[in-house]
């Protein structure tokens, strides 16, 4: 009895110690699970955006909740640069139910309880009567390949790694005929706002709401000013521009384009919008229009006014 309880204990070691090869440079695997709310979770829902999934071995543990409170608390610097993050352990879902709350996570966790998942990216460890999900994490690209794996964490320094090495790939991946995500990167973030293209230095300059500017718009195709109001939609292929609508029903709106696609912004941005930049004339051909409609614009008149945009700030 003392020989294989101490057999069991080698083995236990050892599979603390041993790592899975490296999958970087490999397809992703699929995935198709549920998260703490019972909502489904595929690879194929992220194409296009940046995914970084991180397993970790147990809800409210040290380590876990270290590492957890780092991805809550840079989360809207990392969705700012197009990218997703999913926590994946063995808990069921009403233990990852509490430890949301608990720290107030804003990033969904998937539910693994037959390791289903961590067995197809290779960090399944321990044993029949005491199982977890090694603590690994992937960053996937929006091709669904693994473009970065890592296989040593440290929860302390761990959310560091991510951002560096995400910021490395974006650059390599948009050199190499990618989307563009380099450009997504916010030039200030804090609680209240985020900021794209240049810095948001313009405590001087005259603000107007886009309904009031385009009733008068003669006055502001000369100089630029901070034009306000909501985004009701974005493009959904790189985030390159945005249509800024008075309210939600949109009466009175605006294409806003990123300065010949200088900078870019999040395909899921919403919400209200400051916009520092010049009101300018536009007169659409059929196949802009048609090109505009394709991702997402609506109906857009032929002969409209634009906004060119130096800086763009989303509200919180």
């Amino acid at each position: 009895m003392i020989k294989k309880t101490k057999l069991l204990f080698v083995l236990l070691c050892m599979n603390f110690m041993v790592n899975a090869a490296s999958m970087q440079g490999q397809p992703a695997p699929s995935f198709n699970l549920q998260d703490q709310d019972g909502q489904v979770h595929q690879l194929s829902d992220y194409a296009g955006k940046w995914l970084v999934v991180y397993f970790y071995p147990k809800d409210d543990t040290t380590g876990c909740t270290i590492e957890a409170k780092a991805f809550r608390d840079n989360y809207e610097t990392l969705k700012s640069m197009n990218a997703e993050v999913l926590g994946v352990s063995l808990d069921d879902a009403e233990s990852h139910q509490a430890f949301i709350k608990k720290y107030q996570l804003p990033f969904n966790l998937l539910v693994d309880e037959n390791k289903n998942m961590s067995r197809d990216y290779g960090v399944d460890g321990g044993m029949a009567f005491f199982s977890y999900a090694k603590r690994q994490t992937f960053i996937i690209n929006p091709q669904g390949m693994i473009d970065r794996h890592f296989e040593d964490v440290d929860p302390s320094s761990h959310y560091d790694e991510v951002y560096t090495a995400l910021e490395g790939l974006q650059t390599v991946h948009a050199s190499q005929g990618g989307k563009n995500e380099s450009k997504i990167k916010p030039s200030e973030v804090t609680d209240s706002y985020t900021v794209y293209g240049d810095a948001w230095n313009y405590a001087d300059v005259s603000s107007n709401n886009i309904a009031v500017v385009l009733t008068e718009p003669n006055s502001y195709l000369t100089d630029n000013s901070i034009i306000t109001g909501r985004i009701t939609r974005v493009c959904q292929k790189q985030g390159c521009w945005m249509i800024l609508a008075d309210n939600k029903a949109g009466e009175s709106f605006a294409r806003v384009d990123f300065n010949d696609h200088a900078f870019l912004i999040p395909k899921d941005s919403s919400g209200d919008a400051e916009v520092y930049g010049k009101l300018v004339t536009k007169e659409l051909t059929a196949e802009q229009k048609a090109h505009y409609e394709a991702e997402g614009a609506g109906q857009l008149p032929e002969i409209s006014y634009e906004i060119v945009a130096y800086s763009v700030k989303i509200l919180q």
